[in-house]
């Protein structure tokens, strides 16, 4: 049983940070555009819900972290 409740923890653990920004390539795009869309992903993480799995908001935030870099203008 022990195993089996790990397993879970596990999986559920992973599933969590699958969605980090931090693997997204930003380096052509302008700074400051970058920050901007740095500070709205921080805020819309932050009002997820603070209770249960955040995997979708998660989710959610980092896909519009990408479309705001994406119309960032290039350097």
């Amino acid at each position: 049983m022990f195993k089996h409740a790990a397993l879970v923890s596990l999986v559920l653990g992973i599933s969590g940070c699958a969605y980090s920004i931090s693997e997204i390539d930003v380096s052509n795009y302008e700074p400051t555009c970058v920050r901007e869309c740095s500070i709205s992903y921080s805020d819309c993480v932050s009002k997820g819900p603070s209770v249960g799995l955040k995997t979708e908001t998660l989710r959610a935030c980092r896909e519009a972290y990408v479309v705001c870099t994406n119309t960032c203008p290039a350097k």
